[in-house]
């Protein structure tokens, strides 16, 4: 198949430039996350903040719940575009099918609201009535999130990942920042809530004024929806069954902590997870962007596959190993540091163990888009669906065994058992064989390294003294895997990157300085 010259995916250094936007546009937020969780919590008080990652777990959870219209619109959009068609009909089809479906997710959670708070959840009786107030709130957006998916997957289809970030950089962090807006007047969650209601709404506008804009728009007679709706649901039927499936095993941790354990284990739990689960924003960021880079590249043949596959997870090891090694030895220092010395004792251990189990997860995730790629999005969703029963039931043994230390452990254990599988599947789809024992070489010296550097590291008994002790290896650690996991040819590219885009910094700043 011949692509138009015109393709976004083949213009030259996009991709390297818009992976690392999503790493802008996904870090900077977690910056504010650091800064405002503990005064949110102090704010709130543990339960409350309990019951408040409970809802920004509802939230996700629906972003994902799109039935796959979200990647099946990146995908067949991408594909128009390659062939020069019109955007409109598959744009239109799918922003109407997934508010339809937004519809009656938000009715599900209206529905079973009273259920889900009173009975499911042990939530603090004096905190029942809001909490009801919050998720009856909450139901009103779960159209406009998904409607928000369809228009964003146009842009990224189109390799516009700029614009994606500046509406969702300042849309992640209010979802931060929102609280510490409302808690000098009150301190109930349904305000919390109502702003982040408006907040959702609004980058659904934005996202769909841009997706639609330059298209021409054709009269409702001239729109195949039937076929449009055909194709995008077709594809991402067994998306569908997969985006059901994963965020159970991602979520249902904390439900099963609230249900056995208290609603300020949940608090205990989530942060050290959500502070890891940030780490991921390097792959997601880089799958985002690689996914209709593999889709046209696995129409082009193998060379290039087999060269974009390499060269994704080289750089995911390169700058994941790093932090995960800072994370492994600074886990305590940092929690007492920043939540104080009760949560580092709840915390450390479970923010360990989601560090390696995040380290797994993301390679992992290359795997899982170059499936997707090729055409077979069934797998992912078969392999959720054996997954799902043997889980659940390890998380529900280790929950009341270890307490929220078995509940990270399960997950552990999880991501490993997915890793192997989308790494086996992945390498029998494709058309091409790899040699991996040169980088498993590799990586496993670098990894026996970091773990006699942690039987240092438990010698050191101030948190300075750690930390230091933790930046030092990481940076260590940053240079072996420079030297010895990416190439001399990505090395450059990197650094010429940089240079790039530190000129273009101080370009802006000096014309900037100028008009002043």
């Amino acid at each position: 198949m011949n692509l138009s010259s015109s393709s976004s995916v083949q213009k030259k250094g996009i991709l390297a430039r818009n992976t690392f936007i999503n790493l802008a546009g996904k870090g900077l937020p977690l910056l504010f996350a650091v800064i405002a969780i503990p005064f949110v919590i102090k704010g709130l008080g543990t339960d409350r903040f309990g019951v408040l990652t409970i809802i920004w777990t509802v939230i996700g959870y629906f972003g994902l719940f799109d039935m796959g219209l979200g990647r099946a619109t990146t995908k067949f959009v991408a594909d128009q575009e390659a062939r020069g068609e019109p955007l409109a009909p598959v744009i239109i089809t799918s922003i109407l099918l997934l508010m339809g479906f937004g519809l009656a997710g938000g009715g599900l959670i209206y529905g079973l609201t009273p259920y889900l708070v009173k009975h499911l959840l042990n939530t603090p009786s004096q905190l029942v009535s809001e909490t009801v107030q919050s998720f009856y709130l909450l139901s009103v957006s779960i159209p406009v999130v998904l409607g928000a998916v369809g228009a964003r997957g146009v842009l990224q289809a189109q390799q516009r990942f700029g614009l994606v970030n500046a509406v969702k950089i300042p849309a992640s962090i209010i979802n931060y920042v929102s609280p510490l807006l409302i808690l000098p007047f009150t301190h109930h969650l349904q305000y919390i809530v109502l702003l982040l209601v408006i907040e959702r709404a609004i980058s659904f506008v934005v996202y769909l004024y841009f997706s639609l804009r330059g298209q021409h728009l054709l009269a409702l007679s001239g729109y195949s929806f039937w076929k449009w709706s055909k194709n995008l649901l077709g594809f991402g039927l067994w998306l569908a069954l997969s985006n059901v499936v994963s965020p159970i095993m991602v979520y249902m941790d904390r439900f099963i902590i609230g249900t056995i354990l208290t609603m300020s284990a949940v608090a205990y739990y989530t942060t050290p997870y959500e502070v890891i689960n940030r780490i991921g924003i390097i792959s997601g960021s880089f799958m985002g962007v690689m996914f209709p880079a593999f889709s046209v590249y696995f129409l082009q043949g193998e060379e290039k596959l087999a060269a974009a596959y390499k060269k994704s997870v080289r750089y995911v090891l390169f700058i994941i190993i790093p932090i995960v090694t800072f994370l492994l030895f600074a886990a305590h220092p940092l929690l007492h540091l920043w939540l104080g010395e009760k949560f580092a004792l709840q915390s450390t251990t479970v923010l360990q163990i989601l560090a390696v189990g995040i380290f797994i997860n993301s390679v992992a995730r290359i795997s899982g888009t170059l499936i997707q790629a090729a055409g077979r999005p069934d797998v992912r969703a078969k392999l959720h669906l054996i997954e799902l029963p043997v889980y659940l039931a390890l998380l529900w043994y280790l929950t009341h065994w270890l307490g929220i230390n078995g509940v990270a452990l399960a997950w552990l254990i999880r991501v490993f058992v997915d890793w192997l599988l989308l790494f086996y599947v992945g390498n029998r789809l494709t058309f091409f064989t790899i040699d991996w024992m040169p980088m498993l070489r590799k990586v496993s010296i670098i990894v026996l390294s970091v773990c006699a550097g942690m039987i240092i590291a438990r010698q050191i008994n101030s948190d300075i003294g750690t930390l230091g002790y933790a930046i030092a290896c990481g940076l260590v650690v940053l240079y072996a895997t420079w030297r010895y996991i990416l190439q001399e040819t990505e090395q450059q590219k990197l650094i010429s990157l940089v240079l790039e885009m530190r000129s273009k910094v101080i370009s802006g700043v000096s014309e900037t300085g100028g008009r002043d």
